[in-house]
């Protein structure tokens, strides 16, 4: 699995965890679809249009650069606002998948004697499909200060 990085440089673990991940981020488009739906006035409509404009909402891609080296295939992508407990990578044979969700709430406002906080939720999913197989064994992902994510997969076998 991952390795162990310097304090400085938090390692983000590469498993086979995202199906809970996947879960949850589906429920709440559902939700979110279900909310689109009522604003329509549970007006006719269709339900896809409404799922696909809430998939729009809460998931967010993000552009991931492949590098091929002799002995490593490295992947980077800018992640700003996340931390590491927040993204989750997955390797499954040629694929690698890259997610992450990210919540926070803002302070309480007063609205006349109510107070209203308001929240929001960001996620990210990204899968492309890897040049080489990797050794997930030698496998690591830091995620750095400026936001950069940066996984380095060992290759099974490295170029001659």
């Amino acid at each position: 699995m991952a390795k162990k990085g310097s304090p400085d440089l938090p390692v983000v673990n590469i498993g086979n965890k995202l199906g809970a991940a996947f879960d949850e981020l589906e429920e709440r488009i559902r939700e979110r679809a279900y909310h689109i739906f009522l604003d329509r006035g549970s007006a006719l409509g269709d339900p896809v249009a409404d799922w696909l404009d809430a998939q729009m909402e809460l998931v967010s891609p993000i552009d991931l650069e492949i590098k091929e080296q002799k002995k490593n295939i490295v992947v980077e992508a800018i992640v700003e606002g996340f931390s590491t407990q927040e993204i989750e990578i997955e390797v499954v044979g040629d694929t690698l998948k890259i997610f992450g969700s990210h919540s926070e709430s803002g302070k309480p406002k007063k609205r006349g004697k109510a107070e209203e906080r308001v929240s929001r939720s960001i996620s990210f999913y990204q899968s492309v499909t890897l040049p080489a197989a990797v050794d997930l064994d030698g496998s690591h992902a830091k995620l750095f200060k400026n936001g950069k994510l940066k996984i380095t997969l060992p290759r099974v076998e490295p170029l001659k």
